[in-house]
């Protein structure tokens, strides 16, 4: 391996080059993953999505979510620069190492999906990053948007106002100034400010894909003719393997993400001064952007924002409920229960247990975000469902109030691992894991409440709560890597908002040490017949210190980067937890 990389961008290209011939050597095929792209939020991904998760592992918007506000790279950093653009200081070594991963660990012989919605500016760095990937583009008219944006009071609750700022500052001057017409400073009212931007991400889009092959669904297409919305997706997925609409599944508790609710129409539920508002102010930002692009760009633009004939107007429905719908009571104290050889944690790692780890190690000198990349916890606002916040004030990580006791998600492997070893205990494995579901009934799956429900659940088979439900959780082990890939940790179970049935829950996909997601908790096991004393934070805070420090050497495998935080942090061949 070349260890004179000056761009993080030689090193990507150079791994998947070296990855792909040392595949092909041995007669497998490694293939790049397909791009989802969706022209605005609520274009109807989870369908897609939710569909393919039986055939495709998914990656739901890690750019979008996953990389912090000053990430160069982030959608939402006003002062962002292209991937090919941006320097080795404002990366770091953790975010180069996270970076090359990403990447490299979506080339595999089953294609991955990765789904981003809103990239804006950042559109263009993703194509670069995945340079051979298939794309398909997912649209949806600009008046079913703005209908699902009203309903639900999701400009306010998902922060759109500061999103337009955002869009204004980073249009007022620089290289983006060419489409400051499309987002004015003046102050718009939600309608108005909610289709600029749709628009804006549309030509952006648009614009980033001009002259690379991409495939195109729509999302009324989705709803009327399903089975035609897969015809552009032929050629990427086994035919044989094509996923079918399931017609007898639950209603969901909460229809906010839930693809289980089944639709055959279309309704938006605008007044007629409302729609009228949205296509006036799509057709003006259309034209404003006529200037900034070329006419092939605005065409494609033009044709992905239709679709408004397919709605019927229809009167507004009373806003419909979101979260989590249980509060968050005292948790019982925690405990473990002895089952087939193994002491089992009785619940989940919760959001309050969680952050006093997260303070603990900011105190011993291990912030959890790096120049942008997160290493223990991936932090959201609470209304995009994150419940664990860093206070710059106080300098302190606080939880969101009721939610103490609910199970911690968006955590990372490390950040699931350095709790394990901190408790004196060590992730399960996925065999252990496929063991204890064995002849459980699932609890909280589906959508059923829109969110988690807390670590204590009115059954507790086998005197464990939620073994199986509310929260995928990360496993101890995982695939060896091949060909050069990075090491990756499996996943398993069953969450709020992924089936529940027996092939599902065991169902064997992983991701990179970093990945995080809504759905994924923290579960804990411990050996009975070899008991251990985990390490101090001082101890963990060393540990990770030295790893951040050694991922400067590029010219290593990325196997032997990873393995040796795992060994560190949590275990070896033989699954014996130490530090």
């Amino acid at each position: 391996m070349d260890t004179a990389f000056t761009h993080v961008l030689d090193e990507i290209d150079q791994r998947i080059t070296d990855l792909q011939a040392q595949a092909r050597a041995v007669g497998v095929t490694v293939l790049p993953p397909l791009l989802a792209l969706g022209t605005s939020e609520r274009v109807g991904s989870n369908w897609l999505s939710d569909s393919l998760r039986p055939v495709m592992p998914q990656h739901n918007e890690p750019l979008r979510q996953q990389l912090g506000a000053l990430h160069p790279l982030s959608p939402i950093n006003p002062y962002g620069v292209n991937v090919d653009q941006v320097p080795r200081a404002l990366l770091g070594a953790l975010g180069w190492h996270g970076l090359v991963e990403f990447v490299v660990s979506k080339y595999a012989p089953a294609r991955h999906l990765v789904k981003e919605t809103n990239l804006f500016f950042t559109a263009r760095s993703l194509l670069r990053l995945f340079a051979d990937a298939p794309a398909v583009v997912l649209t949806r008219s600009p008046l079913g948007v703005a209908s699902s944006f009203m309903r639900s009071d999701l400009y306010r609750r998902w922060g759109y106002a500061d999103r337009y700022r955002q869009m204004a500052t980073m249009t007022s001057a620089g290289p983006h100034e060419r489409f400051a017409a499309l987002v004015p400073d003046d102050e718009p009212d939600q309608l108005t400010a909610l289709t600029r931007l749709i628009v804006l991400n549309t030509v952006l889009l648009a614009d980033a894909l001009d002259g690379r092959d991409h495939a195109h669904i729509r999302y009324e297409t989705a709803v009327l003719d399903r089975a035609a919305a897969w015809t552009p997706l032929a050629g990427l997925i086994p035919q044989n393997r094509l996923p079918r609409t399931p017609e007898d599944a639950a209603p969901a508790g909460d229809d906010l993400f839930a693809t289980t609710n089944h639709k055959s129409n279309l309704a938006a539920q605008l007044t007629p001064a409302e729609a009228a508002q949205v296509t006036r102010c799509t057709a003006e930002t259309l034209a404003a952007a006529a200037a900034a692009v070329s006419p092939r760009v605005l065409d494609c633009a033009a044709t992905w924002l239709t679709g408004a004939e397919h709605y019927q107007l229809a009167e507004k429905p009373k806003p419909s409920r979101t979260g989590s719908r249980v509060a968050s009571p005292p948790a019982p104290d925690a405990a473990y229960v002895y089952l087939r050889g193994l002491a089992w944690r009785n619940q989940l790692a919760s959001n309050a247990e969680f952050a006093g780890l997260l303070n603990a190690l900011h105190a011993a000198g291990v912030p959890n975000t790096q120049r942008g990349t997160h290493l223990l916890l991936v932090p959201m606002p609470h209304e995009r469902g994150g419940r664990i916040h860093w206070t710059p004030q106080h300098e302190t990580w606080t939880v969101s109030p009721g939610f103490e006791q609910h199970p911690v998600y968006w955590v990372t492997w490390l950040g699931a691992a350095a709790f394990a070893a901190v408790n004196s205990a060590r992730l399960p494995a996925h065999g252990e894991l496929c063991v204890l579901a064995a002849d459980t009934e699932p609890s909280n799956h589906d959508y059923a409440l829109g969110d988690v429900a807390p670590v204590a659940h009115v059954t507790a088979p086998h005197g464990i709560h939620h073994p199986v439900g509310n929260l995928q959780v990360w496993c101890g082990d995982g695939p060896p890597p091949q060909f050069g890939q990075p090491t990756q940790r499996w996943i398993h179970g069953a969450a709020w908002n992924t089936p529940a049935t027996v092939e599902e829950v065991n169902r064997l996909r992983s991701r990179h040490l970093l990945g995080a997601s809504r759905g994924i908790g923290i579960r804990l096991v411990r050996d009975v017949t070899a008991p251990f004393t985990g390490p101090t934070i001082a101890q963990v805070a060393t540990v990770l210190h030295t790893w951040i420090d050694g991922l400067a050497d590029r010219g290593r495998p990325l196997a032997d980067h990873d393995m040796e935080i795992v060994r560190a942090l949590q275990a070896d061949v033989a699954l014996r937890a130490h530090v």
